[in-house]
């Protein structure tokens, strides 16, 4: 079930769609670097290594940036950017089978098990790369701290030679090691020299300058700040065949690119070459990863190519024009995608505020009171004057105020869902003949000025792809009777409520009780939504009710957005009975029964089975762009 919840919420189809994208860069990179080689190694290596860190930076995060700068779009912004999206979001949520039935727990143990499994794996090689990185950094420190440093001497003088020729003013300590290793460049910010005491025997002066003038190249490119780099990318994608195909071809390339700047510095290439030759004989285990070294890639090549003065040519106009648009388009691509998400957003929320109306009206009066009741019971009683709150958490009355599910508010802070709040609104006076001709959906809109005045809510809109549930029409058909107008149903209060044609909006989200102006709530948690339906924690008894009610209680209770699409537009008579599970009760909240009404059979139903088997209806998981209200800013209420 946890691993179901964890692809429902995104996270298996935002991997891929991560590791798809990655891999669709690495490939470009390489199709560069082919119709570039005959460039300089030095191009290919900064491909190779922009290639790298797109592992490490989701295009989504450039998106999200770019959704920030987004701003009023037109027609076919909103458009054009859901077609980019599904083009860059190949793997999409895939539609979970609904856990109705006892097949389906068994299914989602299995699932549990191998996300546990993969789970484990991955962790595993991370732990494993990340140990032979740890050993290798605390080898190379040993060498360093063994190594006695060196202020003079023949390769003093051809290190400085080589950081002046290089333009390279910080400062480069030299160490002379007693172990039998080949020169290399260890640390990231301050470098350090290893240099093998018994080498400068074998060597004359020309092979100590090219040698020297090969780390120092190192040094001035930041090799090891790259390669630990890359070497993150390696620990966490450890599993990716590319990433190791890159690191062998990043290898090549940095040490091509030292060759090639070594020789531009007019060294010979027969003493370059045979002081290579003369390290890899010495030494007798090649540097630590960490380390920037002598020795790399294929040598027989790299001796030929040396000896044939084979360096690339400089870019021409043409291919630098080419890169550099292909480098930002990279960049900017994500970050114009966001700017279309956000202006399909800005879109959204234009249209909402337009559909609003502009002349109702305002309550004059409001007062929020923290509640010490701790028994879950609230109420909302929708009076004549005003509106009237208990036990009230702020979630709720956001819920209540945009008309939404709670899945759809985001971005509040927590004590909006645990502060409860008794609270009282009037409208003045004047204004009573408005208020008895509004409308449920009117009456909610009205609360959102209120939120905006005292509690400094700010909010926006946004399209984002959530999980839900398709209500739908189950095999064998609905298991629904038309109503007859005008009758009647006993509501919990005692009295008489008569189902209108049309129905009502329910307030989504809100299952505690919902006195109308004629009569006040019953204790418990029992509750008429709209004119027609009676709800109980474990039951759902319907007289003219609609499916669009339906699916409003459900949304409700599951805590997701049920669309109905079901295509059944009647009135109908329907009783639904099932057992609630732990998860609806904590969304229900409250008491799980009244007064003298007996507990849900532990025994029952389940809430998917109930709707199939006593409804002839299902409700099958899917993914689907909704609009979600996104919380800004809200500030905790005051007394008055």
């Amino acid at each position: 079930m946890i691993a179901s919840q964890l692809w429902m919420h995104g996270w298996g189809s935002a991997l891929f769609n991560h590791l798809w994208q990655s891999t669709a860069v690495a490939i470009v990179a390489w199709l560069l670097t082919v119709a570039l080689r005959s460039n300089s190694a030095r191009v290919r290596y900064f491909i190779w290594l922009l290639a790298s860190i797109k592992f490490l930076v989701p295009f989504k995060l450039l998106a999200d940036i770019g959704a920030h700068w987004a701003k009023p779009a037109v027609s076919a912004g909103p458009r054009l950017y859901i077609f980019v999206e599904e083009f860059s979001r190949p793997f999409q949520q895939s539609q979970l089978p609904v856990p109705s039935a006892p097949a389906s727990a068994v299914s989602s143990h299995s699932s549990l098990f191998i996300w546990a499994f993969v789970a484990i794996v991955w962790l595993c090689g991370c732990i494993v790369l990340l140990a032979r990185w740890i050993s290798d950094w605390r080898r190379a420190g040993a060498l360093v701290r063994n190594a006695q440093l060196s202020e003079e001497g023949r390769e003093f003088d051809a290190l400085r030679r080589a950081l002046r020729r290089a333009n390279i003013r910080t400062r480069v300590a030299l160490r002379l090691s007693a172990c039998e290793i080949e020169p290399g460049v260890s640390g990231i910010l301050r470098h350090t020299l290893l240099w093998p005491a018994k080498l400068s025997d074998r060597l004359d002066e020309a092979h100590i300058e090219s040698i020297m003038g090969h780390e120092v190249e190192h040094i001035g490119r930041r090799d090891n700040l790259t390669c630990a780099i890359h070497a993150l990318v390696e620990t966490l994608f450890w599993f990716h065949p590319l990433v190791r195909w890159m690191s062998k071809k990043m290898t090549e390339e940095r040490e091509r690119a030292c060759d090639e700047k070594v020789i531009q510095q007019n060294a010979r290439p027969e003493a370059y070459a045979e002081s290579i030759l003369k390290v890899c004989g010495f030494c007798l285990e090649p540097p630590a990863a960490c380390i920037s070294g002598v020795s790399g890639a294929d040598l027989k090549e790299r001796i030929l190519r040396i000896m044939a003065r084979r360096s690339g040519v400089a870019l021409s106009l043409t291919k630098k024009l080419m890169l550099s648009a292909a480098g930002i388009s990279a960049l900017l691509l994500p970050v114009g995608f966001g700017v279309l998400h956000g202006q399909s957003i800005s879109s959204s929320g234009n249209a909402s505020s337009q559909s609003s109306t502009p002349d109702l009206p305002k309550f004059d009066v409001a007062t929020f009171k923290p509640t010490a009741v701790n028994d879950n019971r609230h109420m909302i009683m929708m009076r004549p004057d005003g509106i009237s709150l208990s036990g009230m958490e702020l979630q709720r009355l956001l819920q209540l105020a945009f008309g939404v599910e709670r899945d759809r508010i985001v971005g509040a802070p927590k004590w909006v869902q645990s502060n409860r709040y008794d609270i009282e609104a009037k409208i003045a006076p004047e204004d009573a003949s408005k208020m008895s001709e509004l409308k449920m959906d009117q009456r909610r809109e009205m609360l959102l000025p209120l939120l905006a005045e005292r509690l400094n809510l700010k909010y926006h809109h946004e399209i984002r792809e959530l999980p839900t549930y398709a209500l739908v029409v189950a095999k064998g058909g609905p298991k629904l009777t038309e109503s007859k107008p005008g009758e009647s149903m006993l509501g919990p209060d005692g009295r008489t409520s008569v189902a209108p044609p049309g129905g009502g909006l329910p307030p989504p989200g809100a299952p505690g009780p919902i006195a109308r102006p004629d009569g006040p709530p019953r204790a418990g948690n029992r509750a008429i939504v709209g004119e027609g339906m009676r709800m109980n924690p474990g039951s759902i008894d319907a007289h003219g009710g609609t499916i669009e009610f339906l699916a409003h209680a459900l949304s409700g209770m599951l805590g997701r957005t049920v669309v109905d699409k079901t295509g059944l537009t009647g009135n109908y008579d329907f009783s639904l009975n099932w057992t609630p599970d732990e998860g609806m009760r904590n969304v229900l909240g409250g008491p799980q029964e009244g007064p003298g009404e007996a507990p849900p059979d532990a025994g029952g139903p389940t809430l998917f089975t109930a709707l199939q088997e006593q409804l002839g209806l299902k409700l099958e998981s899917q993914k689907s762009k909704v609009d979600v209200i996104v919380i800004d800013h809200i500030d905790l209420p005051s007394g008055n």
